[in-house]
């Protein structure tokens, strides 16, 4: 083992020492152009290479300066393929007297999470079956044809119009959930085949960018509900959420009437989600980062869905129920993806573990048959945040083992009734508004 290594040094020659580091010498580069981070106790200078990185530069860099493990088995599928990409960046180890993690962390609640983690390897559960997603894509598709037969049949009057848009709006829901399953590689075997599937179901099924998403997506689930780094949270100013309430309150920042935000909730959030934030936020990165092919997917849709209802309606008639189905879908989109985040503890970073981190920002409910479909399996939060390239159809399995593990550390494994997780939506609302105000009003 070589001396102490020197900040700055660059990628370790192969058969050489490595150098080794101490946290205190890591802890620095955490920098704009200046990241490095820690895996399985070696240490990598990411800060030329994390542009490249297919996640995202920004996914890569929330972790910098932090042993960045068990989020680097969470997200990859094939270990030693993504290990070869990590060699040239190598720069030393972690000194023998360091500890694998920086901070006050629960060394025994990893080491077990790691153990629970390798048993679910063993169990198979990481092993997709073809059948079920299958069936899922068979009955997305049933659906628009449905949704266009009734009109096709029935004509387009009021009654079959709004029976077609229900049935469109949950086959662009159930769309949402088979992308992400796609889109976290937990269907096929190979990474690049569970993108380019993505890629259709997101493109031509839905109208949106699969690179845009996974951008968003990957940040959520590396770090979640942290400001600035959890795009799912950080809403201000047209939203107050957790700490930022009371930060907003302190500098007398008033965009809003923050303390009815749980009020005007109902018109500009769920409503207007996919239909306006998302088509413009995914239209800009398409442009800007040059995704011409799923640009491409994307205009398939929107020319498939024109060319099977102009007929029927005309252009304003078929825009009509366009924006219909969005309204519809956002609904859905809004209220069963943060029925398990928004109640949950909401604020700066905290350099958990990973199992803690997740743990802290996610919830369950309670699961049936019907919900489990409806909801995508996102009732099983928790089991998804903790192995989010596990196939979904395997959380009922895994989640008696996450709450041994849980009850074991004290952890807090919640599971909440359906409605009851709805409604908390609200109250959390409230709460930060009123924290909002209380700071305001006392600054």
């Amino acid at each position: 083992m070589g001396g102490v290594g020197e900040p700055g040094g660059g990628p370790a020659q192969l058969g050489a020492t490595l150098p080794t580091f101490r946290w205190e010498q890591i802890r620095p580069h955490n920098l704009p152009g200046d990241k490095w981070l820690v895996i399985e106790r070696r240490v990598y200078d990411i800060s030329r290479w994390a542009q490249r990185h297919p996640g995202g530069s920004r996914l890569i860099g929330h972790h910098g300066a932090e042993d960045a493990t068990d989020a680097f088995h969470a997200f990859h599928q094939d270990l030693n393929f993504v290990r070869k990409f990590l060699q040239p960046l190598l720069i030393g180890e972690l000194a023998p007297e360091e500890p694998s993690q920086d901070g006050p962390q629960n060394a025994q609640l990893i080491e077990d999470f790691r153990a629970l983690r390798q048993a679910v390897e063993d169990m198979k559960l990481f092993e997709a079956k073809p059948t079920f997603f299958a069936f899922l894509l068979g009955h997305i598709l049933a659906m628009e044809m449905l949704a266009w037969l009734i009109i096709y049949l029935l004509g387009p009057g009021w009654v079959p119009s709004t029976l077609a848009a229900l049935i469109l709006a949950v086959s662009q829901a159930q769309s949402w959930c088979l992308q992400h399953d796609l889109g976290h590689t937990s269907i096929l075997r190979k990474s690049r085949w569970n993108h380019v599937a993505q890629q259709f179901v997101m493109g031509q099924l839905k109208g949106f960018s699969a690179h845009w998403w996974n951008f968003r997506h990957f940040q959520h689930h590396a770090k979640p509900n942290i400001f600035h780094k959890d795009p799912d949270v950080t809403v201000a100013p047209v939203f107050l959420l957790g700490e930022s309430s009371v930060e907003y309150g302190k500098k007398k920042r008033r965009y809003l009437p923050y303390n009815h935000q749980h009020l005007y909730f109902f018109l500009i959030g769920p409503p207007l989600l996919t239909l306006v934030n998302f088509e413009v936020e995914n239209l800009a990165y398409m442009l800007v980062c040059m995704q011409w092919m799923d640009l491409l997917w994307a205009a398939s849709f929107y020319a498939r869905f024109l060319f099977s209802y102009i007929p029927f309606y005309g252009v304003p008639g078929a825009l009509f129920l366009f924006v219909a189905v969005r309204v519809l879908e956002s609904h859905w989109f809004v209220w069963i993806t943060q029925m398990n985040h928004i109640p949950k503890e909401i604020g700066h970073e905290k350099h958990r573990d990973w199992a803690s981190s997740q743990l802290a920002a996610t919830c369950n409910v309670e699961p049936s048959v019907f919900l489990d479909w409806f909801s995508g399996h996102l009732n099983f939060q928790i089991e998804h945040h903790l192995f989010p390239t596990m196939p979904r159809h395997n959380y009922r399995r895994v989640a008696p083992l996450v709450k041994a593990l849980c009850a074991k550390h004290g952890l807090s494994y919640e599971v909440k009734p359906f409605l009851t997780a709805l409604v908390d939506i609200i109250g959390s609302l409230k709460k930060s508004g009123n924290m909002w105000l209380e700071a305001y009003l006392h600054q």
